[in-house]
């Protein structure tokens, strides 16, 4: 892979895009949130991520509120250098007194409208990046092992992401538009890795594992 790491300009807020989500992440990752998912009082966000209220201000009633559970399938290897599985999680809902918003609280890593993780996708961005084919990334990325037509030759999932990407809206690296697929993968990738303080020498596809959960 060549090409030189987009600067830290190209990155556009985070919060612009998880704000219509109303989705806040957690400090704990995806394994660590599955194996024990926290409590109310432990996952209760300090402020509102719509109105900006204080959750439990001083001396008053709270203002964030938990408001039930929902399950929340991810797919995709948990770790940078794991297989491809399946997991539920239980993501935690609270609504705001204040501004009557509806925040949902989940593992870091998690991506709103996605099933795949975070670090799943960067993964095959950095896979395809360096070569592979789209139905290689799948058998590497997918816990699915049975699939047929067309999807034996081409990943859709792939194709969209890196679509998504190249239009900003995955990952929030801009400036991808005249790039093709694969030239939009290795910068993301080169991005993403170069988020997590990526080391001459390190491995690319773990640091860019690293970003992404930090960038989701």
């Amino acid at each position: 892979m060549t090409g030189v790491p987009p600067s830290p300009s190209c990155w556009a807020p985070i919060e612009a895009t998880l704000s219509k989500e109303r989705f806040v992440p957690s400090a704990l990752g995806i394994k660590s949130w599955s194996e024990a998912t926290p409590t109310c009082a432990e996952a209760r966000p300090r402020k509102c991520s719509c109105c900006g209220a204080a959750s439990q201000p001083v001396g008053k009633r709270l203002v964030v509120v938990g408001h039930g559970l929902v399950e929340r399938q991810i797919l995709g290897p948990g770790t940078a250098t794991g297989a491809a599985q399946s997991r539920v999680v239980r993501v935690r809902r609270y609504r705001c007194r204040a501004c009557k918003a509806i925040l949902l609280v989940g593992p870091r890593g998690l991506v709103p409208r996605r099933w795949y993780g975070a670090g799943a996708i960067a993964l095959a961005f950095a896979a395809y990046a360096g070569g592979e084919t789209s139905a290689a990334v799948r058998r590497r990325t997918s816990p699915t092992t049975v699939v047929g037509g067309s999807a034996c030759d081409r990943w859709i999932t792939l194709v969209r992401w890196l679509d998504c990407a190249g239009r900003g809206e995955l990952f929030v690296v801009s400036h991808l538009a005249s790039l093709g697929r694969r030239g939009v993968a290795e910068q993301v990738t080169l991005a993403l890795a170069a988020r997590a303080g990526r080391r001459l020498g390190g491995d690319l596809a773990e640091a860019a594992f690293a970003g992404a959960v930090e960038a989701a």
